[in-house]
């Protein structure tokens, strides 16, 4: 085997201990300048580029997908509006210049449409197909330009597929996962199992880490990510537990300087109503060790989570405001003597 195969050898991972929790507390409000007021909701995923800008699209009118992607500067200004009017929601992933990309298609196929850091549309590339069709659900772009794409197979639609394309559209390679496709095989004659299987690849999270990397994360329990290079070769895949108090993931998920941060629903048990907050868990990415957990409980930092920054770790939320409409983003730290 060559050197490149051993580096690339699958490393399985699995955390176990979680470490003990901190409750945030807001450290600053920034009311975003430019948004629409009477937006009732965001639309998941986020988006954080290196710079600090969050990537948000608010939701305030019918249809969704006519209304702008927004990026919005570390100041709370709305720099950007990215027109969505012809693309899926849900669908986009940043570049590293601060433009993005989104998926969309038509009776003459998939295209890929790339827009510039000032949200003019640059060019839309059709996709060239993948020997086993799948519908897209996540996108991520590599530092290097590739385009990472994930999601379901046409059939049967509770298989996972995915694929990587150069930024021309052509295809670079289709692969699947090695633990993915063993919980498919188990569950082949189960249509209860396969109708939850197909929920978790669908909900599933994509994002580009800052070690040239993009990250997979399936909703399961305990949570399942997958590091991806470039080639299309599973680096290291990560096992992580959820800490006490956590519920589902809320398609929260960045990496930043060897971190790894999900954020969770409270898990809040038949008292749904009442729940407020998140839970957010900090995570080794080499060694999957947990290296720190924070309880957002209160609704001064109730919120989405759009850019995290370690050392010490900090959380900037989307929020309502409070007492007023409109939007801010909340900058969030573990509240003194919480440890």
């Amino acid at each position: 085997m060559s050197r490149l195969g051993l580096f690339f050898t699958l490393l399985v991972v699995t955390a176990s201990a979680v470490a003990q929790s901190s409750v945030l507390a807001p450290v600053s409000r920034t009311p975003i300048i430019g948004a629409d007021g009477r937006a009732y909701g965001v639309m998941f995923p986020t988006a954080c580029d290196e710079q600090g800008r969050a990537y948000v699209k608010l939701l305030w009118g019918e249809p969704e997908n006519v209304e702008p992607l927004l990026r919005i500067s570390d100041k709370g200004v709305v720099e950007v509006q990215f027109d969505m009017s012809r693309e899926m929601p849900l669908r986009y992933a940043t570049r590293p210049d601060g433009g993005v990309v989104m998926f969309h298609s038509d009776e003459h196929g998939r295209f890929l449409d790339s827009f510039a850091s000032d949200g003019k549309r640059e060019s839309s590339m059709r996709l060239e197909p993948t020997p086993t069709p799948f519908f897209p659900s996540q996108l991520a772009v590599f530092q290097s330009g590739e385009v990472f794409i994930a999601g379901q197979q046409i059939k049967p639609s509770y298989k996972a597929s995915a694929a990587i394309y150069n930024p021309s559209g052509a295809l670079i390679k289709q692969l699947t996962f090695e633990e993915d496709v063993k919980r498919e095989q188990e569950i082949v004659n189960d249509s209860g199992a396969q109708r939850m299987n197909a929920r978790a690849v669908n909900e599933s999270v994509a994002t580009s880490g800052d070690d040239g990397l993009v990250y997979l994360m399936r909703p399961t329990n305990p949570i399942l990510i997958y590091a991806i290079s470039r080639a299309g070769e599973v680096v290291r895949t990560l096992h992580v537990t959820a800490p006490a108090g956590a519920g589902d993931p809320r398609f929260g998920l960045r990496v930043v300087n060897n971190r790894l941060m999900i954020q969770y629903r409270r898990d809040c048990g038949p008292d749904a109503k009442a729940c407020v907050g998140s839970v957010f868990a900090i995570v080794d990415t080499d060694s999957g060790k947990s290296l720190a957990v924070y309880e957002a409980n209160t609704k001064d930092v109730a919120g989405t989570v759009t850019c995290y920054v370690p050392d010490p770790d900090r959380f900037f939320l989307l929020s309502h405001a409070l007492g007023r409409e409109g939007w801010e983003i909340v900058e969030a730290r573990a509240k003194d003597g919480s440890q």
